[in-house]
């Protein structure tokens, strides 16, 4: 019993503790603290890493031109190599001792419930370049915003175009595939997929992939024997290849989507062709060779001057991390007076229209939205011309997006909604 007392009584300071440092949270003379937790080592690095790339560009490219309102951004960047035990200690570490005002990155999904009361109670606001969970939107987060379209939104632009594809209006005695990466992303990615194709009178056949995987035959084989008409998949860059790889190896001739994540340029270029041929992605950011905007040139050109590997340019992730650069800058714009974590929250919350060029769709953040992208496009590829090609506008696939994650009352939903 002494022994509970104690603990709860510690818990109770360490939450006090950070309560008090989230208050604190300010810059220092002419800097600005921003916390980016991310892979850098682990199964996901090929993913983040372009997105840290893009993000190190963007505010080397506001410091270089005199910051924001005179103060520069200091981009603090820690690996926690896709595990949760680090990512949830690096958090704590930026709100107590770094004073971030702002926290990002955040690319295991698997970590938000850990992370997000630490958030809370320090009133610290974080921006997700990434992992887009229901959960951080539903019930609504106050400190918790989102920078790419969510997993739910891509889920069901991927099954539309998928039964397009295969001249399909119903779902009735079709199993269809769905495999997801083994974290909080993937769980999300297979429900949302098993439940709408169970309503649509369908059966979904599920496989989960580890984060490090190397060959899916497992997946493959399960799907083949179970005669699916269709594969829908969400993982990193890594484990897309390696589910197309092993879909060529055993010769399923289906059509095959998948998230953000695995629609990059190199799943087409590095997987077998057997596969890639049937492969359509779904996004909601748009490759910098697809780009005509002055924003995308000037993405690519910064890109270039700050070294960045032709590789990471190639990456769609590239682009999500640019774009996520101009909300941060954009709010710390926003803000007037001292740079704290509140006044950084309201920054985010002010960002109205901001145009990307045509590097997405506009993004629009308030007190009673925090998902700054809801709207996706599939997005084919062309070998000729050897780059992406989006398939009809967002406005055309509006239509079968059921705004599922966000909480009633917010983001266009009605209250009393499901």
């Amino acid at each position: 019993m002494h022994r509970r007392v104690v603990l709860s009584l510690l818990g109770a300071v360490f939450i006090a503790m950070l309560a008090v440092a989230g208050a604190q949270s300010r810059s220092s003379a002419g800097t600005i603290n921003i916390g980016w937790s991310g892979d850098k080592s682990g199964p996901t690095a090929s993913s983040q890493g372009p997105v840290l790339d893009a993000l190190r560009t963007y505010f080397k490219m506001v410091n270089d031109a005199g910051g924001v309102n005179g103060q520069k951004i200091n981009l603090i960047e820690q690996d926690d190599s896709y595990n949760v035990a680090k990512e949830v200690g690096i958090v704590k570490s930026f709100i107590q001792d770094d004073h971030v005002a702002l926290v990002t990155g955040i690319g295991n999904s698997s970590g938000f419930a850990a992370v997000l009361p630490l958030l809370n109670a320090s009133k610290t606001p974080a921006l997700v370049n990434q992992g887009t969970l229901k959960t951080n939107t539903y019930p609504f987060q106050p400190y918790m915003f989102q920078g790419n379209c969510n997993y739910g939104d891509q889920a069901e632009v991927a099954l539309a175009y998928t039964m397009k594809r295969a001249r399909l209006t119903s779902l009735a005695g079709v199993k269809v595939g769905i495999a997801g990466i083994s974290v909080a992303s993937g769980q999300e990615w297979i429900q949302t997929l098993s439940d709408r194709v169970t309503a649509l009178g369908g059966t979904p056949v599920t496989q989960v992939l580890p984060p490090a995987v190397v060959s899916a035959d497992v997946a493959a084989q399960a799907f083949q024997s179970a005669g699916v008409k269709m594969i829908l998949m969400h993982h990193a860059i890594s484990g897309g290849i390696a589910m197309l790889r092993s879909i060529a190896k055993f010769g399923i001739d289906v059509p095959i989507s998948g998230s953000y994540g695995v629609t990059q340029d190199l799943a087409w270029t590095t997987a077998p062709y057997e596969a890639t041929k049937n492969f359509v992605g779904v996004n909601c950011y748009t490759p910098l060779v697809d780009s005509k905007s002055a924003q995308g040139k000037l993405a690519l050109a910064m890109g270039q001057k700050y070294g960045v590997s032709a590789t990471s340019l190639a990456q769609t992730n590239y682009v999500l991390g640019w774009v996520n650069g101009m909300i941060i800058t954009q709010a710390l714009k926003n803000i007037k007076g001292a740079v704290t974590t509140a006044s950084m929250k309201a920054g985010l919350e002010s960002i109205r229209n901001m145009s990307t060029g045509d590097l997405s769709p506009a993004v629009n953040l308030s007190p009673k939205c925090h998902m700054a992208i809801q709207q996706v496009r599939p997005m084919t590829y062309n070998w000729s011309l050897k780059k992406q090609i989006p398939v009809g506008s967002y406005a055309q696939w509006a239509k079968y997006i059921t705004n599922s994650q966000a909480a009633p009352g917010t983001c266009g939903k009605p209250r009393g909604s499901k």
